[in-house]
């Protein structure tokens, strides 16, 4: 389970930095000035702190595990990233924006209980979350460059956008996955007798938190 939550997370961090390489000139194409097309920060920030609030809000009431809620909110981002391309206007491109920064906001803010609920045993969480940082890192830094790359080669907005969305359509699919993954995993440690972790997202950190006491003892 733990490689396909690498593998989703690192699409996404790669992905997620694509449309961002262009928001500015996409704005000043369609007529906004250099203070208005600032605004887009702004807006992206508001919601994706809406985002990440509402998530901490509703997400254990919804009775889905974080992969879940997270495979959900990167397929949103993926079909946003392909509005701002399909968009035709300031405003379409700013509604698209914090729709985008809405769902980044929920996704971000679950990569924690997304990756101790993929690594199962809470003493592996450490060596899991310093492996997961460095990769995602990585993939970040290779976004904006590849995004860039892909302009300079074709001169269109196009083939950065889609693969932007398809890259986080790609890490909701792969999210999917790794919550089967971890529940096919979880039923076999529970045939063994094994503690199991409980299917609501803030009781996977409790559960994690009590596991590691018990240990101890």
């Amino acid at each position: 389970p733990f490689q396909f939550c690498l593998a989703y997370l690192t699409l996404y961090s790669m992905g997620g930095y694509f449309p961002w390489v262009f928001v500015a000139e996409r704005a000043k194409e369609y007529g906004a000035d250099e203070s208005k097309a600032n605004q887009q920060l702004a807006a992206a920030g508001g919601s994706l702190s809406l985002g990440a609030f509402l998530c901490l809000a509703v997400g254990d009431h919804l009775r889905k595990t974080p992969m879940q809620i997270q495979a959900f909110a990167m397929v949103a981002m993926g079909c946003s990233t392909i509005m701002m391309l399909v968009v035709n206007n300031y405003a379409g491109l700013l509604s698209s924006i914090m729709l985008y920064s809405f769902f980044n906001g929920g996704a971000l803010f679950l990569c924690g209980p997304c990756v101790e609920q993929a690594l199962i045993s809470p003493e592996k969480c450490a060596h899991g979350f310093g492996h997961t940082q460095f990769w995602v890192s990585v993939f970040v830094l290779l976004g904006g460059p590849f995004a860039a790359f892909l302009y300079d080669a074709t001169g269109s907005y196009t083939p950065p956008y889609l693969a932007g969305g398809l890259c986080l359509a790609l890490s909701g699919a792969v999210a999917a996955l790794a919550d089967l993954s971890v529940k096919k995993r979880r039923k076999r440690l529970s045939l063994r007798g094994s503690h199991t972790l409980s299917s609501s997202t803030t009781e996977y950190i409790y559960k994690a938190r009590n596991l590691s006491v018990e240990s101890s003892v």
